[in-house]
């Protein structure tokens, strides 16, 4: 896990609210990837399986929903002292978790269109940050495998007429065509790092023209009052008493919402 002591906090809280987004690099140790990866393989395939292979998010990309349970619940993680800061910083200090899930794009899946995962409360006013998603690579992810594209500073974008929904295809380019003159970035993150997005960030998946998937764990966190459809129950009557009973008294504060 990386040394506290070697991540300005405040720099990376600056530097989020600035881009929309943050890499830390060599965050999560391997062997603690391993395990989740290990464990994430057959649930992946048997819900994959049990979508009889339609995937339901583009061609060859599928959304699965992760267990609560270990080790995809990881305090080593999600209760890592940088990020509560991060998350108290961009959040407020009652900062909640929503849900976890994971989008995997396999060999043969296309560009998406350019979109954000959530649109302006208020079309036509700049807020501060709503809500966050953690994503937690299982592989490397590169140009190959179809690293996501971001265009920096796009989640404080709120004008009437360009937010009228969530795609951007038509102002911004289908594919490989760019439409006018914007810097994108591409977030090519290695195995051990992770990254924050604004979910008001305008961003992409990629093609993946590789021979494998790319698989990756995405959480996500919001201000105490954001509702997103989670269920409306406790979360320790979804996790296990062994498990939520681990948890230190914040990472139940957080879960619990």
């Amino acid at each position: 896990m990386s040394d506290v002591k070697d991540i300005n906090v405040n720099q990376l809280a600056e530097e989020f609210k600035i881009n929309g987004f943050i890499v830390i690099e060599d965050f999560i140790p391997i062997d603690i990837l391993d395990r989740i990866y290990k464990a994430w393989l057959p649930i992946r395939d048997r819900e994959i399986e049990r979508l009889m292979g339609i995937s339901n998010r583009g061609l060859k990309r599928y959304a699965i929903d992760i267990p609560l349970e270990r080790p995809f619940i990881e305090p080593k993680i999600f209760d890592h002292i940088t990020l509560v800061k991060l998350f108290e910083s961009i959040l407020g200090k009652d900062y909640i978790f929503q849900d976890y899930s994971s989008i995997t794009p396999f060999p043969g899946a296309v560009y998406q269109q350019w979109h954000r995962d959530l649109e302006p409360l208020f079309p036509g006013m700049m807020t501060p940050t709503i809500r966050v998603a953690l994503h937690i690579p299982l592989v490397d992810t590169t140009e190959e495998n179809g690293s996501i594209e971001v265009i920096p500073s796009s989640h404080y974008i709120a004008d009437k007429e360009l937010c009228r929904g969530k795609w951007f295809d038509h102002v911004l380019g289908k594919g490989p065509k760019h439409i006018g003159n914007y810097h994108s970035i591409r977030l090519n993150v290695k195995r051990g790092s992770i990254w924050l997005l604004d979910l008001r960030l305008l961003h992409r998946g990629m093609p993946n023209v590789s021979n494998s998937s790319r698989d990756g764990l995405i959480m996500h966190f919001s201000r105490p009052w954001f509702y997103s459809g989670r269920p409306l129950k406790h979360m320790e009557d979804t996790i296990s008493r062994e498990l939520w009973n681990s948890f230190s008294d914040h990472a139940q504060k957080v879960l619990r919402g």
